[in-house]
């Protein structure tokens, strides 16, 4: 046997041979000597307060530390689910015995898990009277229920106010009614998510108007109980999420925002003097009539349009934007009247510095390379360009538009005449491969760009070959002078 190095360290977990059962502090036990900020440490690495509670078997020391814990991290199916993971949830708010909780997070990702809010409600209250810092709720989809109960019994779920919360993140159930306290305040809250719930609007326009006097991010995917207005006036409001089913019109003003995203607003008011990034989707798309930005300036950082509609009125709207991000889905321009509708409102595009295209195709879509050299030659300031195609699931059948459709004339998918006189990158991202995309490359290369400097290609092979071939082949189609980078994904 050999004996241990003279001033080598012992194992600090090593239980003591003369240590009676269970440990004990000042036994020899060096976990239970600790002091408990770093007991406190340890346990909040583990991740789970399930997990940090088993470690009582260490030490006696141990027994009871977990439930002192600032941070209590519940709900993650590691037990059987059904009532016993509902109940470990209560035993454990039970326990717990810290004066001020830092954060709760209740996250359960057990699909077919029943949960009815008047489980939730316990917990909401002992955020607020622990004064809980970060608040984090989310319970499984309970739709298959509500689907299986002839006539499902409304459920309400009342949030209590927290005035210790700095955030709130709640994903509920769209079925469930969110009701709101119309007394006190969340006064130092300044991050507020609320997914899947059903809300009153004149509650929800309250509650951020006139109960959070210093939120600064507010992220709303909930439906109004009635279709009604939604009135949102704020000093301290930086970004706003909004996207609210039922609403007929939002009013917002708030002299601090820079961030906007709106989905399927009908109306719209908009007093920001500082916004600077504005994403806007949705089926109702955009009008000038029912959609106003009052003392907004007329240059944008970012400026993000959806695939479900073309806004280019609110492209109209701004004279420059740094980023442009267009979506289109080449599908919703059924018919040559429309797609000569999206050419038409696309002829004239802000000027941007970098033009980012997302561009969702089908065997039945409008021809992608007519599409794409009509958008670029538009590009007359534009230095990046970046194109991300996903292709779907393309069969190599078509179902072509009629001849008389532009997309279908030949000029229309080649890149004579074409100047891009200051692109200096592009970066093109194929999710599948055809036909179109692979010409289009190719006459990509016949445009007259004096400034390009690099271009990146993401791609599946087009053919059988290594990626290194494919670089060369994509290389003599360009200028010399240009780096090209191909990336098979």
């Amino acid at each position: 046997m050999i004996p241990p190095r003279h001033g080598s360290a012992t194992n600090p977990f090593r239980r003591s041979s003369h240590m009676e059962e269970g440990g004990g502090h000042g036994a020899g036990d060096r976990i239970s000597s600790l002091p408990d900020d770093i007991l406190f440490s340890i346990l909040l690495r583990i991740g789970s307060t399930r997990a940090a509670a088993r470690t009582s078997v260490l030490s006696r020391r141990w027994r009871h530390v977990w439930a002192r814990l600032p941070e209590l991290r519940l709900g993650t199916c590691d037990v059987p689910p059904g009532a016993t993971l509902l109940d470990s949830i209560d035993a454990a708010l039970d326990a717990c015995s810290a004066p001020a909780v830092q954060r709760l997070e209740v996250a359960m990702y057990c699909h077919g898990l029943r949960v009815h809010a008047r489980r939730v409600a316990p917990w909401l209250r002992f955020a607020s009277q622990r004064r809980v810092g970060d608040l984090y709720i989310e319970v499984p989809s309970q739709m298959k229920f509500f689907l299986s109960t002839p006539k499902p019994n409304k459920e309400e779920l009342e949030l209590p106010v927290c005035d210790g919360a700095t955030r709130i993140i709640l994903s509920l159930e769209r079925q469930w009614r969110l009701r709101l306290s119309r007394v006190g305040s969340f006064t130092s809250l300044t991050d507020l998510h609320i997914s899947c719930a059903t809300m009153e609007g004149s509650e929800l326009g309250a509650l951020v108007s006139e109960q959070c006097p210093r939120l600064r991010n507010l992220y709303l995917f909930v439906r109004l109980a009635a279709a009604s207005n939604v009135s949102i006036r704020s000093n301290s409001l930086d970004s706003l999420s909004f996207d609210v089913e039922n609403t007929e019109k939002l009013e917002v003003i708030a002299p601090k925002l820079e961030v906007l995203t709106v989905c399927d607003a009908t109306k719209a008011d908009i007093s920001a003097p500082k916004l600077a990034e504005i994403s806007w989707d949705g089926d109702t798309g955009y009008d000038p009539l029912c959609h106003r930005f009052a003392n907004a300036g007329r240059h944008l950082r970012l400026l993000d349009l959806g695939s479900k509609c073309v806004v280019a009125s609110l492209m109209h709207r701004f004279d420059k934007v740094n980023v442009l991000k267009l979506n289109l889905n080449l599908c919703n321009f059924k018919g040559t009247e429309a797609y000569t509708n999206f050419l038409n409102e696309t002829i004239a595009l802000p000027k941007c510095e970098k033009l980012k295209l997302r561009v969702s195709l089908r065997d039945y879509d409008h021809s992608f390379a007519s599409s794409m050299f009509h958008l670029l030659r538009n590009c007359n300031s534009t230095r990046k360009v970046s194109i991300k195609v996903d292709s779907g699931h393309l069969t190599g059948y078509r179902y072509p538009c009629p001849l008389s459709c532009y997309c279908r004339w030949p000029e229309s998918c080649k890149a004579d005449g074409i100047t891009l006189e200051s692109i200096e990158e592009a970066k093109i991202t194929f999710i599948r491969h055809s036909y179109g995309q692979a010409q289009f490359v190719e006459e990509l290369a016949r445009c007259h760009a004096p400034g390009l400097k690099k271009l990146v290609i993401n791609c599946v092979l087009w053919s059988d070959g290594s990626t290194n071939e494919l670089q060369d082949k994509v290389g003599r189609m360009f200028d010399p002078d240009v780096i090209v980078k191909c990336n098979v994904i």
